[in-house]
């Protein structure tokens, strides 16, 4: 203030400023009884079953809390989205504010007031009054446009009462929302219960069933529609029938939407989306529903799930390609072993005789070097004759424990190995070897074979230069691995040779493992067996293969083993031991594979443990509630039923102190650490190692709940 502000002057800002916080005490008690009584407003309102009830309720609400001379509603008209006048109060203001708001338009106002979502103050066109738009929306559309003309001796409203206007129209418009929806299903309800049984019979239908307004919102859906998607009849109501499709299925059917009057049927094949996220293939097919008038009201959708027949279609096709492969390698594997055995009885007489030649020679004769070279041609046949045979599949006896350790050790050590490192001084071998690698069940002479074959071609495969690298693993597989070929869960051990090379195309892929088919230069870098042969291996020790490669990235051959546990289990355990054995102590291995189970109890048992078992989740909490164990080994996927860490979970609350060991053939998921954060001791990968499960067992077994501080 100012100092030469008069005492007059100072005297009569008080008073007003004293009016202007009597205003203030005086609207506050106003504005929070009506804050109190919008529960009531909301609830009451979206029982109206009508738009004029439900504007002059609105009205009426406003209107008691703020000094409107008069109000004015407009809503938007669906067919050409325009907002027209539906209700005024009173009605002698409804040409008055049409009038204001074309002035509005004109001048580019409204637009913006649109895009406000709060009461937005304008001055009428003469300037003598004050106007309050207030846009009506809900979260997904807007509604329509409130007017409210202030009596001319008021020139604001209170920032509370402006926040009490956005949340009657917000319920206005809810309401309004709300209404129009019911409507749309009364008259669809109307149109379709004309027909006898309608609502057993769109219960009972065994495809998913949606029922469409003529904009294309859901306003009913049956319980096989709930099934296959994973909602709730509740969550899909009210939404856009598009949401649940994908996005290809919108671009599908963009351009024959059944939302339209152009067309009253729709079908065809699309994928709908899950509340999990993951794509369901159904066949579509939709038809329109017309009032007694022929006015469109909706359309009823029904959506076959097709997933288990595109499942079927697809593994057929493949069995197929797995099938027409095996033909071909047994027709040619007929043809090579009968071309074989006649090739072994000339070839005995090509390699002996110039051996008897040569030792017959004088050392200085000249052709001694003929003689030899035809010796090293005739060798050269016989181990073409050699890879005959191994792809006729004659020879390979799978009797002998192999170390798939061992023989990639051996292999680096031989003087092919040398040779090829010799001819290609620009490619670096790795090894990358599983310390504890499971045994198997093998001929050591063709696995080493096997080997040489895949390091050949991936040297080959890179001139110039790179890295191939050997590795082996031990190797679970919970569920079949679908890939070059379909394997089968178990235990495996695994032998991969990978390169950085020039890859393999797809057209290759199909036919790389044919005899005699090859893209190098024929009697220079090989006959084309090699690939044949390493198949023929593999399937003679009852393998898999899997080929990943990419054109101009490399390749890399995963060769599937099943693994032999006689040593593993019956050999002595090594001195260090000792401390692993048990005292009687009751473990439960709880795994819905059966071999699993026995694996895992006879290496407990043979440890000095009682072991016993359940085929699954269910069937230990059923074995607990009558016995104890002192340990569980829990598998974490077992289908179907329950997992290991829903296992666990349930457990806990009758046994809140139970050890228990996670066992999976994957890598540590989320599942497993949410497990480990609930009390299980640790986390064991498969296969079973002895030394692995051991200490794991031995560590749980002594670890204290309760450690002292």
């Amino acid at each position: 203030m100012k100092r030469n502000r008069s005492d007059k002057e100072y005297i009569r800002f008080l008073e007003q400023r004293l009016q202007h916080l009597e205003e203030i005490n005086r609207f506050t008690p106003d504005a929070l009884e009506m804050a109190a009584s919008l529960g009531d407003f909301q609830s009451s309102i979206n029982k109206l079953r009508s738009t004029e009830v439900i504007l002059d309720e609105t009205a009426a609400r406003i209107q008691s809390l703020i000094p409107f001379a008069g109000v004015t509603f407009l809503l938007v008209d669906e067919a050409t989205h325009d907002f027209l006048p539906v209700f005024s109060k009173p009605e002698n203001f409804d040409t008055l504010l049409q009038n204001e708001v074309a002035f509005l338009i004109d001048r580019g106002i409204f637009s913006w007031i649109l895009r406000e979502r709060k009461p937005v103050m304008v001055t009428s066109k003469d300037g003598s009054r004050k106007l309050i738009l207030h846009v009506m929306a809900t979260s997904s559309r807007i509604r329509g446009m409130f007017v409210g003309c202030l009596d001319q001796q008021v020139n604001n409203i209170s920032d509370i009462f402006r926040s009490l206007l956005s949340i009657i129209l917000l319920n206005s418009s809810n309401a309004l929302e709300s209404f129009e929806l019911y409507k749309t299903i009364r008259e669809i309800s109307e149109t379709l219960e004309k027909r006898e049984n309608y609502r057993i019979l769109f219960e009972a239908a065994p495809d998913g069933v949606e029922v469409l307004d003529a904009k294309g919102t859901i306003i009913d859906c049956n319980q096989t529609q709930e099934l296959m998607l994973g909602y709730r009849r509740e969550e899909m109501v009210g939404n856009p029938a598009d949401h649940f499709l994908s996005l290809q299925a919108n671009a599908v059917f963009a351009g024959q939407t059944p939302l339209g009057p152009e067309t009253d049927y729709v079908e065809g094949e699309v994928e709908m989306v899950r509340a999990d996220g993951t794509l369901l293939p159904v066949w579509r097919k939709g038809r329109a529903i017309y009032t007694d008038a022929k006015e469109l009201v909706g359309w009823v959708i029904y959506n076959r799930d097709i997933s288990l027949a595109k499942k079927a279609e697809e593994e057929k096709k493949d069995l197929q390609i797995h099938l027409q492969r095996a033909k071909n390698m047994e027709a040619i594997g007929a043809l090579a072993g009968g071309v074989a055995h006649d090739l072994n009885n000339i070839l005995g007489g090509l390699i002996s005789y110039p051996e008897l030649l040569y030792m017959r020679l004088p050392e200085d004769s000249p052709l001694r070097s003929y003689v030899r070279n035809i010796q090293k041609s005739g060798e050269k046949a016989a181990a073409i004759v050699q890879d005959l045979l191994t792809l006729a599949r004659r020879e390979v006896a799978v009797e002998e424990v192999v170390n798939l350790n061992q023989i990639v050790a051996e292999y680096l050590a031989t003087p092919e190995h040398e040779k090829l490192s010799a001819l290609h001084p620009r490619v670096y071998f790795e090894c990358d070897l599983e310390e504890h690698l499971l045994n198997m069940m093998g001929s050591p002479i063709h696995l080493s074979k096997t080997l040489m074959n895949l390091v050949l071609n991936a040297a080959e495969a890179m001139p110039g230069g790179g890295v191939v690298t050997i590795s082996t693993r031990n190797r679970y597989l919970d569920r079949p691995l679908r890939g070059y070929e379909e394997l089968t869960e178990g235990d495996y051990v695994t032998l991969t040779v990978s390169d950085t090379g020039m890859g393999i195309s797809a057209e290759d892929m199909d036919r790389i493992f044919e005899p005699f088919y090859t893209k190098k230069v024929m009697g220079k870098s090989g006959t084309g067996l090699g690939l044949a042969v390493v198949w023929g291996t593999v399937k003679d020790h009852k393998g898999y293969i899997d080929l990943k490669s990419k054109k101009g990235k490399g390749s890399t051959f995963n060769l599937y083993f099943p693994v032999s546990r006689k040593d593993l289990i019956l050999s002595e355990a090594p001195p260090e031991a000792t401390n692993w054995n048990g005292n009687g102590e009751r473990i439960l291995v709880v795994d819905d594979i059966p071999e699993q189970r026995e694996i895992a109890t006879t290496i407990l048992r043979s440890l000095g443990y009682h072991a016993a078992s359940a085929a699954s989740g269910e069937e230990a909490i059923a074995y607990l509630k009558d016995h104890s164990a002192d340990l569980l080994i829990l598998d974490m996927i077992m289908e179907p039923g329950m997992d290991g860490l829903e296992t666990y979970r349930r457990l806990l609350e009758f046994r809140p102190l139970q050890k228990a060991l996670i066992v999976s053939g994957y890598s540590e998921t989320d599942r497993v650490r949410e497990a480990l954060l609930l009390g299980a001791g640790g986390y064991v990968k498969k296969p079973y190692l002895l030394q692995t499960i051991s200490l794991a067992v031995r560590k749980e077994l002594n670890r204290d709940l309760f450690p002292v501080a």
